[in-house]
């Protein structure tokens, strides 16, 4: 059970039941990270599109991102992001033993050069933040600086979520996302 009550449409400031029905209106459910994250207004528009962004508008290969951001959760021990992560890593070419193995990517045949690559640089990042020069010198043999910085921005971002999603012990909302569609309110892809 959360910490704290989410903030419902019903009961929220306009400007946060305005953002639940456009979600809603384009076939979002509004999770419970988002009513959680409502308790403060100003941010929570700003961390919606952050996500979206991430999800929607970056150069890294999203099966990559489906990755770095399904370690993360794993690292984190964030059933919430778990869920719906490997949900959109299958969607986005993870194969189901890739899903399984994610956190122990160093010792599986089930991941390419780059793919652990990216998987050591996520998992330096979500736990400590320093990144070793040769992990850093290995990554760049496979990313461009712009897609290194999305995937430093990617752990980061849902690094920041699944520690809000533990702190508050935020409940697994009832209906799982059947699609990334449901996430982001836009296409598969």
């Amino acid at each position: 059970m959360a910490r704290i009550p989410y903030v419902e449409k019903d009961r929220a400031p306009q400007e946060i039941a305005d953002l639940f029905a456009k979600m809603e209106t384009n076939g979002v459910p509004v999770a419970n990270i988002w009513k959680t994250l409502a308790h403060v207004p100003p941010t929570l528009l700003h961390v919606i599109r952050m996500g979206n962004s991430i999800l929607t508008r970056t150069k890294l290969d999203p099966k990559l991102r489906e990755m770095a951001i399904l370690l993360t959760a794993e690292i984190l021990d964030c059933e919430y992001e778990r869920r719906a992560h490997a949900m959109f890593g299958s969607e986005m070419g993870m194969t189901d033993e890739q899903v399984r193995n994610i956190k122990d990517f160093e010792g599986s045949a089930a991941f390419s050069d780059a793919e652990i690559a990216v998987l050591r640089f996520s998992s330096e990042v979500a736990q400590g933040g320093r990144v070793k020069d040769k992990t850093f010198s290995t990554l760049a043999g496979h990313l461009d600086e712009d897609m290194m910085v999305e995937l430093a921005q990617t752990v980061g971002f849902y690094g920041m979520l699944g520690r809000i999603l533990l702190a508050f012990e935020v409940d697994l909302s009832e209906e799982a996302p059947s699609s990334s569609s449901q996430i982001t309110g836009r296409p598969k892809g």
